[in-house]
């Protein structure tokens, strides 16, 4: 069996095959040969992660003996890689490299770096030309850097990449990564078209694999505003997790959104319930703010405080300002504006600004403290994303305000009215009252009146 083959084989998964001939060619070729047998063969031990750890190590030691490799690129990257991989020190791996134009040696100094978490040089150093099976798995690799950066767009693209090269199942896990990035990214149609693409790159679908797709293609659903199929597919998922004997929380937490979209409380509280049950420490205040929210909008207020607090007793949730910015607003809500008012200030320390401020604006509007209300409320849409639930709700409330304090400030009556009304629906309540405000602010402009 000839390179040619050994690569071909190892793009086809076959490593076994790859393997054995391998070995022959270390232990009956030339010492050229055999070095070169070697170094392959600790690559494709490289690729099982930890599990080929010890194999990988053993076949570099007999190349090392060989003489001659210390000074090889590819040689030192891969022992770099090892190192990282087993947890060492910068400053134990990243002497190691060698400057070199070689993709294949570039390719394991980029896994070295991914495992330092060096993930910015990870995308500089992979290079063109690899062999197949290394080529997808960089495209791989790339994907995963840029995951962890958060630029889950240019992470899909990299994934799809990488699917293009691949065969069989690597093939399909790549387009479910592909899709779960895409859901990232706000891309539903996306994602759709990924999760097709790798449903029919499959032949037989494991039940772990099959739920992690019908999972993917629930979110996707969901994001596209199609409750009614997200439920469908996430029955199946949990179905599949049944199966499988993995149950993730994640699966009952999308079925809880689905029926919340459907308007079916009750039963999706009992979901979030099973989400709560099967999580992990670290994933629980995940489901605790999905419930305290849900709760809020439900009109539901002690019952979303008592899920809020139980979120902030948790450790290391990365969007506890906005749950504590909730927590505001169901004290709030209860009437309890002392209260409400020491959360949201603690909320806008956190760094959930709008959040806090619409809180406060609120609590000072409900006291007739409109001066103050006001500053709340433009401080609220000054920090609030256009077009978000918050910066609507301020832009509002700001023109509310100003209406109030007997039509001040016509101009930028006008201008905030004109900049909310295209986010809401023709049916909302809101909409009628900023048309109105709207038509006798212009009026105030037209008759020449300014009102301070």
């Amino acid at each position: 069996m000839g390179g040619m083959g050994v690569l071909e084989a190892l793009h086809h998964g076959d490593y076994e095959t790859a393997i054995e001939a391998l070995t022959r060619k270390a232990l009956f070729g030339r010492k050229e040969e055999a070095k070169e047998a070697l170094l392959l063969l600790a690559e494709v031990h490289s690729l099982y992660g930890e599990e080929g750890l010890e194999r990988a190590h053993q076949a570099l030691e007999e190349a090392y003996e060989l003489g001659g490799v210390e000074h090889l690129p590819l040689y030192r990257a891969l022992l770099a890689e090892l190192l990282a991989l087993e947890g060492r020190s910068e400053r134990e791996v990243l002497p190691l490299f060698l400057p070199t134009e070689d993709p294949r040696a570039r390719y394991h100094q980029a896994q070295a770096l991914f495992y330092l978490g060096r993930f910015e040089e990870v995308l500089r150093t992979l290079k063109e030309g690899l062999p197949a099976f290394l080529a997808w798995r960089a495209e791989g690799l790339k994907g995963r850097a840029l995951e962890r950066l958060g630029r889950f767009g240019e992470a899909a693209l990299a994934y799809e990449e990488g699917a293009g090269i691949a065969l069989g199942l690597e093939r399909y896990w790549l387009l479910l990564d592909a899709a779960a990035m895409w859901l990232e990214a706000g891309e539903g149609e996306r994602a759709l078209l990924a999760l097709k693409e790798a449903e029919e790159a499959v032949g037989e679908e494991g039940p772990e694999d099959g739920a992690t797709r019908h999972y993917l293609l629930a979110r996707a659903h969901l994001l596209l505003g199609n409750p009614t199929l997200a439920l469908e597919a996430i029955g199946k998922a949990l179905e599949l997790e049944e199966e499988s004997g993995h149950r993730a929380y994640g699966t009952p937490l999308v079925k809880g959104q689905a029926l919340l979209q459907l308007g079916r409380y009750a039963e999706a509280m009992e979901s979030f319930r099973e989400a709560l049950r099967r999580a992990e420490p670290g994933e629980r205040p995940y489901v605790l703010h999905e419930m305290g929210v849900a709760a809020l909008d439900q009109g539901a207020y002690l019952e979303a405080e008592e899920h809020l607090r139980a979120l902030l007793k948790e450790e290391g949730y990365p969007y506890r300002a906005s749950a504590r910015a909730d927590l505001a607003e169901a004290l709030y809500r209860q009437g309890r504006y002392g209260e409400a008012e020491e959360e949201a200030r603690r909320a806008i320390a956190e760094g959930a600004l709008a959040q806090g401020e619409l809180v406060l604006g609120h609590i000072a509007y409900d006291l007739m403290h409109l001066e103050e209300a006001l500053e709340h409320y433009r401080r609220a849409a000054e920090a609030a994303d256009e077009g978000s639930r918050d910066w609507t709700a301020a832009q509002e409330m700001v023109v509310d305000t100003l209406a109030q304090l007997g039509y001040r400030h016509p101009e930028e009556m006008v201008a905030r009215a004109q900049a909310v009304l295209p986010y809401l629906h023709p049916t909302d309540e809101w909409h009628a009252t900023l048309s109105a405000y709207l038509e006798r602010a212009r009026a105030l402009l037209q008759g020449g009146r300014r009102l301070n």
